[in-house]
């Protein structure tokens, strides 16, 4: 099933042409528009840039051309002889309209030379990945995370090792790990040191880390109370242990920080409820003092200041920027949020049908609400450095949390939202208001949030699909999700160079 209500590539097409022009519709929509009299289509010039140089030429094509009809099966690791940078819809096989795709792209590019022509810069993608599993049998109804085969334990550098390469094959740039003080989760940083940084392969992944402040920090109803006087002393303490972490996987390990402007990335979950509404004065200086003193105590640890993400995006497209949610806006670098279906109402209070679908007013919903945020933004900076605030659109797929409306999600509906997303945060957003800085440290690609690898929780688990809750049809062996990642953004070809140019 696609975006229901018009035809895929319609619906598609007309929207990224709508936001950009033709070069978005070519290029910025990942829209996959197809040539004239021809099974080929023309795909955007980082994924038929199969062998991930940054160059598009006739290399790439002949790497696509030797690995014809291969088929990659649906086990944990490919088939010999599959080489996965050339499946460029994501289908498990090597098929003719692949390669025809990647020359047909070739020649509209007028990639000729064997040296080839830069490319556009491969967007970033990151998922968030969670370290709290420590036993294998786990009661219904609780977070627990499914493996192709069973269940595992965070602890296991042999599953963080083939999730990694999962990771890299399907498209995920940087691994967000959930972070939670010592006193919250005894085991959550040590199972992060035994498994995935002591993964074989994890020289290959960029880490940020998400601070799970609504965990972290005493919360009463549903709010942090930032006159709690236990509070300075308790983000600080988190802050400065957040950056011994760091120091150690960036000084004592081969995993690589995930930085922009040339800072380390930290999301803090939950940010938004961070004050008692309507803010007081004296909140609100407390807010800002706390800020301060975190970021100081972050760089006297790291050496740097961290590159703070907020959970503050606006929910209503019909609503403005809460004073609230500017106020603390202004602190953080970027804003995201969790998961785009977060506004959806309790169902025991809206009365609502329990089941939802990915539609085209629901995309369209999606649209409206980026920009929405586009707008409440343009006249806010950062008050530290002077700088606009960067929207990162989070593009998860289904949701399935207990006691919400569920957004049920297909592969084919995933990869239409992704590419619909992307084409329209390009050409409305970036092109607008980030070209002048693209390509740089301080945005070096546009960036992604792709939902959780291994938390089902909440129903917006990418791998294996068939564990997330969410999910309709399986029609790839659990492989739907990472496989519609994989079509939307390609390989990671991160996993071989430096996101920063």
């Amino acid at each position: 099933m696609a975006l229901r209500d018009r035809s895929r590539r319609q619906f598609l097409q007309t929207t990224a042409l709508a936001a950009g022009g033709l070069l978005g519709a070519l290029e910025g929509s990942n829209g996959y528009l197809n040539a004239q009299n021809t099974e080929a289509t023309l795909l955007p010039s980082h994924i038929a840039d199969i062998n991930g140089n940054h160059r598009l030429g006739p290399r790439d094509q002949a790497l696509a051309r030797a690995g014809l009809f291969a088929e990659r099966g649906f086990n944990l690791r490919p088939l010999p002889g599959f080489d996965y940078r050339a499946d460029v819809f994501g289908e498990g096989v090597i098929s003719q309209r692949a390669v025809d795709s990647v020359s047909y792209t070739l020649e509209s590019f007028g990639a000729v030379d064997p040296e080839g022509i830069p490319t556009r810069r491969r967007p970033i993608t990151i998922a968030w990945h969670y370290g709290w599993y420590n036993v294998l049998d786990r009661p219904a109804g609780t977070q627990t995370v499914g493996f192709k085969g069973g269940d595992y334990c965070s602890w296991d550098p042999n599953v963080e090792t083939t999730f990694n390469e999962q990771k890299n094959e399907f498209g995920i740039s940087v691994d967000a790990l959930s972070w939670i003080p010592v006193r919250a989760n005894q085991s959550l940083e040590s199972n992060y040191v035994k498994g995935f940084l002591k993964a074989t392969n994890v020289s290959s992944r960029h880490v940020a880390l998400l601070y799970e402040s609504t965990l972290a920090l005493p919360v009463t109803g549903g709010r942090i109370n930032l006159l709690d006087p236990t509070i300075p002393f308790l983000l600080q303490q988190d802050f400065e242990r957040m950056a011994r972490f760091w120091t150690q996987v960036r000084d004592e390990t081969g995993a690589r920080i995930f930085r922009l402007d040339g800072r380390p990335v930290l999301f803090i979950f939950g940010s938004h409820s961070w004050g008692r509404l309507p803010l007081s004065t004296a909140e609100t200086i407390a807010f800002q003092t706390n800020i301060n003193n975190a970021r100081e105590s972050f760089a006297a640890v790291f050496g740097e200041y961290p590159y703070i993400v907020g959970e503050e995006m606006v929910l209503s497209s019909m609503g403005t920027f809460a004073e609230d949610r500017a106020l603390r806006t202004r602190s953080f670098d970027a804003v995201y949020i969790y998961h785009h279906a977060s506004n959806l109402k309790p169902i025991s209070l809206s009365g609502i049908d329990a089941t939802l679908f990915i539609t085209e007013d629901y995309a369209q919903n999606q649209l409206n609400l980026l920009q929405t945020t586009y707008e409440a933004l343009q006249n806010i900076r950062n008050r530290y450095t002077g700088k606009r605030i960067l929207i990162i659109p989070n593009i998860a797929p289904g949701f399935a949390k207990p006691g919400l409306p569920t957004l049920m999600i297909d592969r084919e509906q995933y990869g239409d939202f992704m590419k619909l997303v992307q084409g329209f945060h390009y050409t409305s957003y970036i092109e607008k208001e980030w070209i002048a800085v693209l390509g740089t440290p301080e945005l070096p690609a546009p960036v992604y949030i792709l939902g959780s690898w291994n938390e089902e929780f909440e129903g917006h688990a990418v791998f294996p699909s068939s564990f997330n809750q969410s999910l309709e049809v399986d029609t790839q062996h659990g492989f739907d999700l990472p496989m519609a990642i994989k079509e939307a953004f390609g390989w990671n070809h991160y996993a071989i160079r430096s996101i920063n140019p």
